[in-house]
């Protein structure tokens, strides 16, 4: 029952996920916390690990879930649940682009969606902002060395333009000696 239960729930989520992974965190840690599959800090993981590896963020959460929630064959209907729905829609985007390129209609749709796209990425960063950032034991709430990382992290990447993977193990490494 749980592999038809995480190919359902990772198929709704593909299935009206626009927007790509960041806009799809938002609705994933919705359904997954609400499932009870994970906690707050095991979403928070998942998310950052489904980042860093290779691969669009939902199919790699949804491995991780599945195998987590359903074991190998739950990470097998995770991620086919996830990925069906792309493939039905490239497919008859594919069939039909042609024909409804030039749509008014069409155009007007997508722009509608754009700003829920940036709503729901916006949403993301308010939730990663605060499982990084605050800690309710501190006396100003504020984790000084992980607000630290983060403006080391920024730092990195907009002034230096050093590569992502070496910011991402610098940072790694920085968590272990310093949080």
């Amino acid at each position: 029952m749980i592999l038809i239960s995480l190919f359902l729930v990772f198929f709704k989520i593909g299935l009206i996920g626009f927007g790509g992974g960041y806009a799809i965190l938002t609705m994933l840690q919705k359904e997954l916390l609400s499932l009870g599959w994970l906690t707050v800090e095991e979403f928070g993981n998942i998310a950052a690990i489904s980042q860093m590896t290779p691969g669009p963020i939902a199919v790699n959460a949804a491995t991780y879930v599945g195998y987590r929630v359903g074991g190998f064959w739950g990470s097998v209907m995770a991620t086919f649940g996830v990925s069906l729905p792309s493939l039905i829609l490239v497919v008859l985007v594919a069939h039909f682009v042609l024909k409804f390129k030039e749509s008014r209609l069409v155009e007007s749709c997508m722009k509608g969606i754009r700003p829920v796209t940036v709503a729901f990425i916006a949403s993301a960063a308010i939730f990663f902002a605060y499982e990084s950032f605050v800690d309710l034991a501190l006396p100003l709430f504020i984790n000084p060395g992980a607000f630290v990382i983060f403006v080391l992290s920024i730092l990195a990447a907009v002034l230096l333009k050093m590569d992502t993977i070496l910011i991402i193990l610098l940072t790694a490494v920085l968590g272990m000696i310093i949080l």
